[in-house]
């Protein structure tokens, strides 16, 4: 598949470093610069683009289907490289372009799933106690509204600050917080709420 070529391409271009040295003005320069190399065709700064957000792709995907999904993952890499011409910074980080591409895979696999033949009778199967508590969180968040939801999956499953949440949402970092602290409050009345 073309995504494991970005794979080992990464390899050649030096990761950014999300340890919080590197001034946030020069790392998002930095991608912006990577994001329009990957648009004039260059596989390498894509391979960067991949290594620097394949982790944050694979939790929203993980936290959308409850489970692992390696090809979900590929195939979110690679509805990015062939819609990368029609990516425009808009100042919005690209992790969020790469989150909304993520979901929409998400729920793809989760209509094609749904058109298995039913079986007559479950297997049984004990639940992991951590799958359990996965999928409850995942009930939680649905039930909250879509901004706090969004706000939830960018900072916490994407790894944005709140100034990116708010640059994505098109709205100030104050009320970013506000719709956090009331999200992380309903979460919280939700999961109490739960036996």
């Amino acid at each position: 598949m073309e995504v494991s070529r970005f794979q080992a391409s990464a390899a050649n271009i030096s990761r950014v470093p999300t340890d919080g040295k590197r001034e946030e003005p020069d790392a998002r320069a930095h991608e912006r610069a990577l994001v329009a190399r990957a648009q004039d065709g260059d596989r390498d700064a894509f391979g960067a683009l991949y290594r620097e957000h394949v982790a944050a792709v694979s939790r929203v995907v993980r936290f959308r289907l409850g489970r692992e999904d390696e090809d979900a993952v590929s195939e979110v890499f690679l509805r990015a490289w062939r819609g990368l011409a029609t990516y425009r910074d808009t100042g919005v980080p690209f992790a969020a372009w790469l989150y909304g591409i993520a979901r929409h895979v998400a729920v793809d696999v989760l209509r094609s799933s749904g058109r298995t033949e039913p079986r007559a009778e479950l297997p049984d199967r004990e639940v992991d106690p951590m799958i359990a508590e996965m999928l409850t969180l995942h009930d939680a968040i649905e039930q909250l509204p879509t901004e706090q939801r969004q706000v939830i999956e960018l900072k916490y499953l994407v790894g944005m600050s709140n100034s990116e949440v708010a640059a994505a949402m098109s709205t100030t970092t104050g009320a970013i917080n506000a719709k956090q602290w009331r999200a992380l409050k309903a979460l919280a009345d939700v999961l109490e709420e739960r036996p």
